[in-house]
């Protein structure tokens, strides 16, 4: 999964969506080349709509990973593994959810802020962990300040990673693996008229700019 992750870039995010809107994200982003996305479990018919994007991946024999965000607690880890995600994500550290994801070997990223934070999830055993909420504990600036005395650190900075060059570029360059992105990806506006060449497209430009700004 962490080859899957690091060789993407990006790690696109979507939450508070219907089956049809998930639908046409799945097949789009796939379509683009995509091979993983976060379905970020934030709406009360989270867990039906994430059951449905399943089924949906299954039948179009869709060749992309499901990851499933916001999970706060080990029994919603249980289901969403047993419901078929392949990755939970979640914006803190719990580790009895930890251990369940590593007994049943499904891939689990914690959310960490400090550096103390990060080691801690990384005995626990998660690879690669999200930096959460990453604009508001320093940026790329913290990023290389962490991983000047623990350079084989493996992070994802999440919240405030935007689609300008610029900005992916900063976060490249101050050694991240992988960059999370969800609001600057889809408004919530545009969530709500989504068709499918519109999405098509923004994953398009995501891989692309995502490539740009890798690029030494």
């Amino acid at each position: 999964m962490y080859q899957i992750l690091y060789t993407q870039g990006v790690l696109p995010l979507v939450t508070q969506i219907d089956i049809k809107t998930a639908e046409i994200i799945l097949r789009s982003a796939e379509d683009a080349g995509i091979r993983i996305i976060e379905f970020a479990a934030r709406s009360a018919d989270a867990k039906d709509v994430f059951t449905q994007m399943v089924d949906f991946k299954v039948k179009n024999n869709l060749n992309i990973k499901l990851a499933v965000g916001s999970v706060l607690n080990v029994a919603d880890a249980q289901f969403f593994h047993k419901a078929g995600a392949d990755c939970i994500i979640s914006p803190h550290i719990d580790a009895e959810t930890g251990k369940y994801c590593i007994d049943n070997h499904i891939y689990w990223i914690p959310g960490a802020a400090t550096l103390n934070e990060v080691l801690y999830a990384n005995k626990l055993g998660a690879e690669i962990v999200k930096l959460f909420p990453a604009d508001k504990i320093g940026g790329p600036d913290y990023v290389k300040a962490i991983k000047a005395p623990f350079s084989s650190l493996k992070l994802m900075p999440t919240g405030g990673v935007t689609l300008e060059e610029t900005n992916l570029k900063a976060w490249f360059d101050a050694g991240v693996d992988c960059v999370g992105i969800g609001s600057h990806l889809f408004s919530k506006n545009v969530l709500a008229h989504l068709s499918y060449e519109k999405a098509f497209q923004v994953f398009k430009q995501l891989i692309e700019i995502v490539r740009k700004s890798r690029t030494k």
